[in-house]
């Protein structure tokens, strides 16, 4: 599939076919991984302003960048302005990113309920107020991540992408689902396409990406300006190459084992160097911890191939890096 180079501010995306944000998948491993499969661009999984203001080191792991990233932007998110801003000119000063993206759509209860993410939509007013002073504050390109709405009974697509832009929004990402729905039912990619025709700003299409058809139906749809794939990346970095080149084979065996080994290895490296950065002890040494954060990676990269259901259930068992291999290899040498 062919798209233009996406530009705004000073970003230029030249395949916009990028990897969404997502809290406990999108860190520095996983994003390499997509990027090396074709990923146009990147976010940060979701970080805490207030997180941020309060020097936590846990939510400084979020904001880690490596050589792969760029472009990438700095995901951000929370209620009051006051934090957005301090934590949009904190990433600002870190001089690794290229963009700031705001969060307005994360449907997780927990985001939800301090009246950040998704909830904010519930109130188009604030993400205006929150967009023009992060806007005044930075230099770095801004760009708002948001939904088609909180549900039917609150102000449509429309009202809030026109808050977003008029408020200096450089880019616009929109999920195609309300959020209650979190990620249930199909996208509305209608809906997209009136969010596009409305603004002047270029608008990013996300939800419903799970193969490579489904991002040319998307455009073709709604004439957005770049792709945005979640959940339909993890366990398959090559989507991204896929719907870049049509012709481009699936993953041999091989192919998937390697980039099982691969992102498992950087992972680890990504949780030694933080746990040496951290100043109290946690419960676990970094090869495991990154063994178990591993997991759901794993349960995806292995979907579709005999011996899985086997390989799932002692997942928990598995606490180093030549268990998880060895575990991966007898399910390889079932689908030989």
């Amino acid at each position: 599939m062919k798209l233009k180079p996406l530009k705004f501010g000073t970003v230029t995306i030249d395949f916009p076919v990028v990897l969404a944000p997502m809290a406990g998948y999108t860190d520095a491993a996983f994003r390499s991984i997509c990027k090396e499969n074709g990923a146009g661009a990147c976010y940060t999984e979701v970080t805490s302003a207030e997180g941020i203001r309060r020097d936590s080191q846990k939510t400084f792991q979020f904001l880690e960048v490596s050589k792969f990233d760029h472009p990438i932007a700095g995901h951000i998110f929370g209620k009051s302005v006051e934090a957005m801003v301090d934590a949009a000119i904190y990433i600002e000063k870190l001089g690794t990113f290229d963009w700031i993206d705001l969060n307005c759509g994360c449907p997780v209860k927990k985001v939800v309920r301090r009246g950040a993410g998704a909830a904010l939509m519930k109130e188009p007013e604030q993400i205006g107020e929150i967009v023009r002073a992060v806007k005044k504050a930075v230099s770095l390109p801004v760009s708002v991540k948001t939904r088609i709405g909180f549900s039917p009974a609150f102000p449509d697509h429309l009202t809030i992408a026109k808050v977003v832009e008029d408020a200096g929004a450089d880019m616009i990402a929109v999920h195609g689902r309300y959020a209650c729905n979190f990620h249930g039912g199909p996208a509305d990619w209608e809906k997209l396409g009136e969010i596009k025709q409305a603004l002047q700003i270029p608008v990013i299409g996300n939800g419903g990406i799970v193969k490579p058809e489904d991002a040319a139906e998307m455009v073709r749809v709604s004439g957005v300006d770049g792709v945005m794939i979640g959940r339909g990346a993890v366990g398959n970095p090559w989507l991204f190459e896929q719907i870049k080149n049509p012709a481009a084979e699936p993953p041999s065996l091989e192919r998937r084992r390697k980039a099982i080994e691969t992102h498992l290895l950087r992972l680890v490296e990504m949780t030694s160097a933080t746990a040496q950065g951290r100043r109290c002890k946690t419960k676990y040494i970094p090869e495991q911890s990154a063994c178990l954060h591993f997991r759901p990676h794993l349960a995806q990269y292995m979907k579709g191939l005999r011996g899985r259901r086997d390989l799932l259930q002692h997942l928990n068992t598995m606490q180093d890096v030549k268990t998880v291999m060895d575990a991966v290899d007898r399910v390889m040498e079932q689908n030989l």
